[in-house]
């Protein structure tokens, strides 16, 4: 008889593989094209009904389900008791894009609409991925055109646009670091005991969840050249001696200036960047795939190499065997 500790871990498990499963799924939307060029729609739903699958879904309309999915961000987003009454994407007074710069509604409707729906049912019992609903929550801003899904607003052309990354920067501009070095941390543990690890790495520079400031690249170091790194990162903190050796490198990459937020989180492309991090001791593919997705919001990201992702996927669409060979 299961206890009610491991029933609550088993959910916690599948909520995380689904959301992994649907944050790539979502990230492979293509952005939206600039003003300059023809708009056209990249999906086609109409009133169809899948017969090639046991699991298929009916789709009423293109627009009641892209109504269902605004009104899913909708009510993440804001408080719904005080909420205002939405008809359409054009009463929204905040952008809905994510930091890599497509629509959140746009990879949603995709995602509810890919083979035949399979995905429906996961995003509407556990929401768009909460990374995407923390970004928009922190930068909600009224929008200054008639389309809630441009990009122009990523192109860093205006003083509002600087300001908005100097906010997610944070202090001392430190903000992929510190996304590296919790990705790290957390590698081959499930959720709960990375949270853990994650915790305690914050607390031996004196940073916690709700202000991480203090995680630097000049804190890492000094533990290092102090001596301290068996006693306070491996003994307090729980980390491996790889991954100690892991941190050591990022933070003196970041100290040499071979990796900074403007590369990593600027208009580098994925093979630039991933070539980058996969220069640094320690860092792998899964490293990569983890801060394209998570940190970066890219698009078209598959990381194979994630199992949580890879269990996700054999279950949904019966895909088994090694990755490989998918």
């Amino acid at each position: 008889m299961k206890t009610r500790s491991a029933a609550k871990a088993e959910a916690e498990a599948a909520a995380e593989a689904a959301s992994r499963s649907t944050c790539a799924a979502a990230s492979k939307v293509a952005v939206t094209p600039s003003p300059s060029k023809k708009k056209r729609k990249a999906h086609h739903l109409g009133s169809r009904t899948a017969s090639s699958s046991s699991r298929s879904i009916t789709f009423d309309s293109e627009n009641n389900l892209r109504d269902e999915m605004r009104n899913l961000v909708l009510s993440r987003v804001i408080d719904l008791d005080n909420a205002p009454i939405v008809h359409s994407e054009r009463d929204i007074d905040f952008d809905t894009s994510t930091f890599g710069g497509w629509c959140l509604i746009d990879g949603l409707v995709h995602c509810a609409t890919a083979s035949n729906g399979i995905l429906l049912p996961l995003i509407k019992e556990h929401g768009p991925p909460p990374i995407y609903l923390d970004y928009i929550r922190k930068n909600k801003r009224n929008l200054s055109s008639e389309d809630d899904c441009s990009t122009s607003d990523y192109e860093g052309s205006s003083s509002d646009d600087d300001e908005s990354m100097s906010e997610l920067n944070s202090i001392n501009g430190c903000r992929s670091f510190r996304s590296l070095c919790q990705i790290v941390s957390g590698q081959h543990l499930d959720g709960s005991t990375a949270k853990i690890v994650w915790g305690r790495l914050l607390k031996v520079v004196d940073a916690k969840e709700e202000d991480v400031s203090n995680l630097t690249p000049g804190r890492i170091l000094s533990i290092v050249e102090d001596g301290d790194t068996e006693e306070v990162l491996r003994a307090f903190a729980g980390l491996s001696d790889a991954k100690c050796d892991s941190l050591t490198a990022i933070a003196t990459s970041f100290r040499d200036g071979v990796l900074c937020d403007e590369f990593l989180l600027g208009d580098a492309t994925d093979a630039e960047i991933s070539s980058r991090l996969l220069s640094i001791k320690g860092l792998g593919p899964w490293v990569v795939d983890m801060f394209l997705l998570f940190q970066s919001h890219r698009a078209d990201v598959f990381p194979i190499d994630d199992p949580a992702f890879r269990h996700g996927t054999s279950h949904l669409w019966g895909v088994y065997g090694k990755a490989e060979d998918w």
